[in-house]
């Protein structure tokens, strides 16, 4: 969500986000972000049953958890290089 909202921060109603604003008619519009990011880094931690937990939900709710922060690691990498790149592409 973080990503997401800091993304639609740069475009408003009146267009792209401002360069300058010393200058309004210069504006610049970013590349889209990795379309999977944003629905990556959204999932959610796996379900804990409300109840006693036997070894079996123990380990599936551990190993549902590696692959989970194992997925979102990459989708954050992802991000972070979409940023260093438009950083790099588009800095004065």
């Amino acid at each position: 969500m973080f990503l997401s909202g800091w993304l639609a921060a740069c475009v408003t109603s009146d267009g792209p986000a401002l360069i300058d604003s010393r200058a309004p008619g210069i504006r610049v519009t970013l590349p889209d972000a990795p379309a999977d990011v944003g629905p990556c880094l959204r999932q959610t931690f796996p379900e804990i049953p409300d109840r006693a937990l036997t070894r079996a939900d123990i380990v599936r709710i551990i190993g549902a958890a590696k692959v989970l922060d194992r997925a979102k690691t990459a989708c954050g990498a992802r991000a972070v290089a979409w940023i260093e790149d438009v950083r790099r592409d588009l800095a004065r």
